[in-house]
């Protein structure tokens, strides 16, 4: 009988998750030089997250920092062992050769029924550094070996500093309840210290999760560091013509190029994408001027491109809408693209329990690229001296691109004495 009992509950929550999907979004940020080489110091975040946001101890960005944290590591090691941070910045965790920022992934569910769902995300290569709601399991940040005697010798700051050129493999877990429409409709999410971005995120018609110590949302949230490279090459030639090459080992369904500089903007539209293995080249006279004001072509543009990948119109509207300031609102080079998911599968493989019935996942490269003439300007600027020197140093400290910046500089620099040296 209760062989019988069991195998009819079984066969229940079977059919009550047997057909429901998973759709993901996010976005890779990179920034190359335009010489096509990737760029290191992408750990410096634009904005701040919600305070109610999870993160490791020490790579907090708008949260407060663990007191039993800092006590342990003050107790073990004699000195919290972190950089202070004066700018923006990622937390106070030293960490080095971050070449992609991996930003503010989301996984929503689609179902009419109620189930309990396990989910394990893997980050090959990187951290991820901050989540919500709260983890079920997940990667533990390397510590040093505390020294025998703490006070006397304090663990140095070196060997607190996480390098991602070396192999690295992080991971988190959830297990949640998902609940059903009805109750999903009825459910809280409002939380009194959500941001605009925050809020952008929720779309009507996914579930909401539950965790065990009950926290709620419309999503499951995500973000992370790491060392890898995407797999589209973006170079600038010295004529200024923009140079893109695919090397992702998949087709690139859709791509988009976008400038903005002193006001005004300007963008180019690659529909068809990029095949495997093919390029592009987007010459001076190719480049279409945007309207004043709202430019809504592009986000037309981009929208569909988002929804082609699978993912609703108020997940591409969510998307868009939450990344609009920090995509079109600041000047700069830049190409989305949408990354082909065999790559999102390797870098960030995936697990869930049940098997969705469809799993959608639209990862969108962020490639900035640094024109020649402007690497130039940078150049002359790292050079002087003084007051006149305070542009410089402000670009450097607190720019979010700025570490980038400056390593470009430097490449420059050398090679530029390289040369003369012959």
């Amino acid at each position: 009988m209760k062989t019988t009992t069991r195998f009819i509950t079984a066969l229940i929550l079977l059919e009550s998750a047997s057909a429901w999907q998973l759709h993901e979004w996010g976005t890779f940020t990179t920034v190359s030089g335009s010489d096509g080489v990737l760029l290191s110091g992408l750990q410096r975040e634009e904005e701040t997250l919600p305070p109610f946001v999870h993160a490791h101890f020490g790579m907090e960005n708008g949260q407060i920092q663990s007191m039993e944290g800092v006590n342990r590591i003050l107790q073990r090691h004699g000195t919290l062992g972190f950089a202070p941070t004066f700018s923006k910045g990622f937390g106070e965790r030293p960490v080095s050769n971050v070449t992609v920022k991996m930003e503010t992934p989301v996984i929503y569910f689609h179902s009419d029924k109620a189930f309990q769902a396990s989910v394990k995300v893997g980050f090959e290569g990187g951290s991820i550094s901050q989540w919500y709601p709260a983890r079920s399991g997940g990667e533990i940040l390397p510590e040093p070996e505390a020294p025998a005697d703490p006070v006397k010798s304090p663990t140095p700051l070196e060997k607190w500093t996480i390098d991602f050129s070396k192999p690295y493999r992080g991971g988190i877990e959830w297990k949640v309840d998902v609940l059903s429409p009805e109750e999903s409709a009825l459910t809280l999410t409002f939380k009194p210290k959500d941001s605009v971005n925050w809020l952008r995120a929720r779309v009507p018609g996914a579930n909401v999760v539950r965790t065990s110590d009950g926290e709620l949302e419309n999503y499951l949230f995500y973000r992370g560091i790491g060392n890898f490279t995407p797999g589209l090459v973006t170079r600038v030639s010295s004529d200024e013509t923009l140079l893109l090459e695919n090397q992702t080992s998949g087709d690139i369904p859709y791509a988009l190029a976008f400038e903005s500089r002193q006001g005004k903007i300007r963008w180019l539209e690659l529909p068809g994408g990029i095949s495997k293995d093919a390029g592009a080249t987007i010459t001076e006279a190719q480049w279409t001027e945007a309207p004043g004001g709202f430019p809504t072509p592009i986000y037309q543009s981009l929208r569909k491109g988002l929804t082609g990948s699978g993912l609703t119109l108020a997940e591409s509207d969510a998307m868009i809408q939450t990344w609009w300031s920090s995509y079109f609102e600041r000047d700069g080079l830049r190409v989305f693209w949408i990354v082909p998911r065999e790559v999102t599968d390797r870098v960030l493989p995936l697990s869930v329990d049940p098997d969705p019935e469809t799993i959608v996942r639209t990862l969108v490269g962020r490639s900035e690229v640094l024109r020649p003439g402007l690497e130039r300007e940078w150049l002359a600027a790292s050079r002087k001296s003084g007051n006149e020197a305070h542009p410089w140093q402000a670009l450097v400290n607190s720019d979010r691109f700025g570490l980038a910046i400056q390593e470009r500089v430097r490449a420059i620099t050398s090679q530029t004495a390289g040369v003369s040296g012959h």
